[in-house]
């Protein structure tokens, strides 16, 4: 029994192991040269396995000859498993895998050059053994024997063909990038690889703009109530059907049509049959199609064209559909608002066969597809939905059979996200509190407005106006958009005067998510961007009925009394007061402007004297790429924070810099073009955070003279994310004496710090994580004895760390997590008596093992983990 078991094992475990292979390698283009090698060699050893199995049935074999070779396919297999869920613009964590393949490769053949002879001696097992079961005589037994004599010296012949086609894969493999033994030339590969999707994409300069706002959004925990379960079960089996369809489905704002079709998304059925071809599209109030079109090309990895009208736009997704067509393709559209009919059917291509849209709206459009109705949930239903977002731990302090329970239910009309926000809002308060709250709905007279009923549950909460603040500050970025948290903390730390590096802002936007007020997206788990108070992981998003509300919120009053002013000119449209010849003075200390490419006025003169933050949304078009600053900016003596983002396919240059005033003190700048060095002209004495975001910034300055340690003297802390044309930081950099936290982040170009860094005597965090061609840290970085967090995780082409780096004396934390060429500590490391956490991948973890005897409480973290990146598709 447990020979038959041990032989069946390594059938069954090669058998999964190569069908894995051969589907995966269909489907997965990033690792097509090292599954193709990995699918040549288990060709190769099939018969090998067929025959082994054959001989287990009949022959007394240890099995401990063959658990080897089977726990290596169980190995492979999850390997291979691996790869398939690697995020495709993980460009370090598929450079990294890719090795592993070709390693697992290698060790394959080299298993098999040790156990061949294993094989030649159960032939000769079987040979003996149908030699006496069919009674030959001796000599003919001999006969045989010589044969295996032969037989061996072709199995060695065969050991060291074996050999050669290690060697062969070996050229191989350095032809394709990837060395199993060497690491020479795998940076450049790998920067390469990444450049050439750039290119091929038609994105200006940023791997993150290879992607659209196509990513399914996380799958909520679980859903509440039979009719939501059937409406699953029922648009299921639609999706699974054959023939192309659209399913329009149709409910009250707040009743969770995005949350089913997630949840649907997710479903192991659906994934296994449209795989990577389900796109989710939020098309919203005011869609663009040209922009949508643009990103489901980019989604699919293929070149953008230049797109201009909506006709080309529709020709051209028609020939995406055809080339993606021939497997299932899935396309939510999802918030559809009621003139858009024609926009969905711009989408719709009936002679693609396997093509499948679902629209979710709060409108029926019975002429587009069939209809889906997603009802409110019955009584019994939204009881417990309440029931489990009021208790906390199973307890409340009203109990559940008081009538209160079923009266605040009703009023919630079955829309859950009515009856999670109303529920947290009265979370551990009493029955005098629920009374309250009960009658102040009542007297509205609005039993059937949801609006006014989640209104009402926003009026001092908990006794914290604040909780009302954020939740309507949140209205100053467009819909469906998620809100970088580095924003919101740049807005809220000048609006309410809260700590430097936003602590208390990430507890306040904690204290949304809690009252269901908005959702909270972390796209990497790290622990040190908590810890270095560096929030770039963490985005938020508000529900659009939600973000309806805290929009009515802000409108209350006179224009020139309110507290925020958001302002939507897309369309070119504009207020009455917009346009009079001389403007109010107005009292809103946020002001948000958002404008689209059809915006063609000119910027009026606002009197902004009391606003804090500004926050400007735009679009450009493909003419002009261009986006000028108001020349009211200029005047507004209290304006502390700016905050510029560009919604746009293409990065847009920013105009009307001279327009910025010497009160600002944080800038946070989004797919704009402005030169770093350009900043040595102006005076920004009092700016002290400034965040560039996916710009180019590295232009040359026009200024022969200018100095940016003489314009930005006190900065503090200094943000680049995801900014390619960086080469080099300026060296006057290292000149702002008070800088404090320096952040360069996914800046693939970036090849040298400067020497000068040591000059930064007051750094105490740097990240430098990501930045692939960056190939030493300068001798010194020594001297920054205030340092307690340096980050390099995923610099590909850092081989070595100078060994000044014994010098930080303060050093608590260090996260090398992909250095993959870092394979020798300096012997100084020894020195760093206060280090007390090291992040390092698995297989590096045997290079710190050692210093724990000498460096007391060091914590060494191996991991294995993979950021989330679907974030990268907004």
């Amino acid at each position: 029994m447990s020979i038959d078991f041990a032989g069946n094992a390594v059938g069954l475990a090669f058998g999964e192991l190569f069908s894995r292979v051969k589907e995966i390698v269909i489907t997965i283009a990033a690792f097509g040269p090292q599954l193709r090698q990995i699918e040549s060699t288990l060709i190769k050893i099939d018969p090998i396995i067929k025959q082994w199995d054959e001989y287990n049935r009949q022959l007394d074999c240890n099995p401990k000859e063959i658990a080897p070779i089977n726990d290596l396919f169980v190995r492979g297999k999850r390997l291979v498993e691996k790869c398939q869920k690697i995020h495709r613009f993980n460009f370090c964590k598929k450079y990294s895998h890719s090795n592993k393949l070709t390693d697992f490769d290698a060790e394959v053949l080299r298993e098999f050059q040790i156990y061949l002879p294993l094989v030649n001696v159960i032939t000769s097992k079987a040979t003996s053994l149908n030699v006496k079961e069919t009674g030959k005589d001796v000599r003919e037994m001999m006969g045989d024997v010589k044969e295996t004599g032969g037989d061996v010296k072709e199995v060695k012949g065969d050991v060291k063909e074996t050999g050669e086609d290690v060697k062969e894969i070996k050229g191989e493999v350095k032809e394709t990038g990837v060395d199993v033994r060497e690491m020479k030339g795998d940076v450049k590969e790998i920067k390469d690889f990444i450049f050439s999707w750039q290119a091929n994409s038609g994105a200006p300069h940023c791997v993150l703009e290879l992607l659209g706002d196509l990513a399914v959004p996380n799958a909520p925990d679980g859903i509440v109530g039979s009719a939501v379960e059937a409406s699953l079960r029922e648009l299921k089996e639609r999706l699974l059907e054959e023939g192309m369809s659209v399913i329009v489905v149709t409910a009250p704002g707040g009743c969770g049509k995005s949350t089913l079709l997630t949840k649907l998304c997710h479903d192991a059925a659906i994934k296994g049959k449209f795989k990577n071809k389900i796109m989710f599209v939020r098309v919203s109030k005011k869609p663009n199609v040209i922009d949508i079109v643009r990103k489901m090309i980019r989604h699919n990895g293929f070149e953008v064209p230049v797109i201009e009208t909506e006709d080309h736009a529709v020709q051209c997704l028609q020939q995406l559909l055809i080339r993606i067509g021939q497997d299932p393709v899935l396309l939510v559209l999802d918030d559809v608002w009621a003139d858009s009919q024609s926009i969905i059917e711009k989408f719709v291509f009936k002679e693609i066969k396997h093509y499948k849209i679902v629209v979710t709206s709060r409108y029926e459009f019975p002429n587009v597809g069939l209809v889906h109705h997603l009802n409110p949930l019955p009584p019994g239903e939204a009881l417990e939905l309440f029931r489990q977002s009021v208790t906390v731990d199973g307890r409340c302090l009203v109990e559940p059979g008081d009538e209160l329970w079923d009266k605040i239910v009703n009023r919630c009309k079955g829309l859950p996200l009515a009856l999670t926000v109303v529920a947290k809002s009265l979370r551990g308060m009493d029955r005098a509190f629920w009374e309250t709250k009960l009658l102040d709905w009542s007297s509205s007279g609005l039993d059937n407005d949801i609006l006014d009923c989640l209104r009402k549950s926003l009026d001092d909460l908990d006794g914290d106006p604040s909780t009302k603040e954020r939740f309507m500050d949140l209205a100053s970025f467009p819909e469906d958009r998620k809100i970088p948290a580095t924003a919101l903390i740049d807005m809220w730390v000048e609006l309410y005067k809260l700590d430097f590096d936003g602590v208390r802002a990430i507890v306040d936007l904690n204290k949304l998510v809690y009252r269901n007020l908005a959702d909270l997206v972390v796209t990497r788990t790290d622990s040190s961007e908590d810890e270095d108070k560096c929030y770039s992981s963490h985005y938020a998003m508000q529900h659009d009925l939600l973000r309806e509300l805290a929009i009515m919120e802000c409108d209350r009053g006179k224009v020139e009394e309110r507290e925020r002013l958001i302002l939507d000119l897309t369309g070119d449209n504009s207020s009455d007061w917009w346009s009079e010849q001389k403007q109010p003075t107005l009292g809103a200390r946020l002001v948000s402007i958002y404008t689209d490419g059809t915006f063609s006025r000119p910027w009026p003169s606002l009197q902004l004297p009391e606003a804090a933050a500004l926050v400007l949304n735009f679009e450009t078009n493909m003419q002009t790429k261009t986006y000028a600053l108001p020349e009211f900016i200029e005047k507004a003596d209290k304006l502390k924070a700016l905050i510029v983002t560009n919604y746009s396919f293409f990065p847009a240059e920013l105009r009307n810099f001279h327009v910025l005033g010497s009160s600002l003190t944080r800038i946070r700048l989004e797919r704009v073009m402005v030169p770093l060095l350009s900043m040595g002209k102006r005076r920004l004495h009092s700016l002290q955070k400034i965040s560039f975001f996916m710009c180019d910034i590295s232009q040359a300055s026009t200024s022969d003279d200018a100095k940016i340690s003489d314009a930005i003297p006190n900065l503090v802390e200094l943000d680049i994310n995801y900014c390619d044309d960086l080469k080099t930081l300026p060296d006057g950099i290292c000149e702002i004496k008070p800088l404090k936290k320096l952040s360069i982040t996914n800046c693939h170009n970036l090849s040298t710090l400067p020497e000068q860094i040591g000059e930064s005597a007051s750094l105490e965090v740097v990240r430098l994580n990501s930045c692939t061609s960056l190939s030493r840290l300068p001798d010194s970085i020594g001297t920054l004895k205030k340092l307690i967090s340096l980050n390099i995780s995923d610099c590909l082409s850092l081989s070595t760390l100078p060994n000044q780096i014994g010098n930080l004396v303060n050093l608590k934390r260090m996260n090398l997590r992909g250095c993959l060429r870092l394979s020798v500590l300096p012997r100084s490391i020894v020195k760093l008596r206060n280090l007390r956490k090291v992040v390092c991948d698995k297989e590096k973890e045997v290079m710190w093992e050692p210093l724990k005897s000498s460096l007391n409480g060091l914590n060494i973290i191996a991991s294995e983990e993979e950021a989330n990146l679907d974030w990268l598709d907004d």
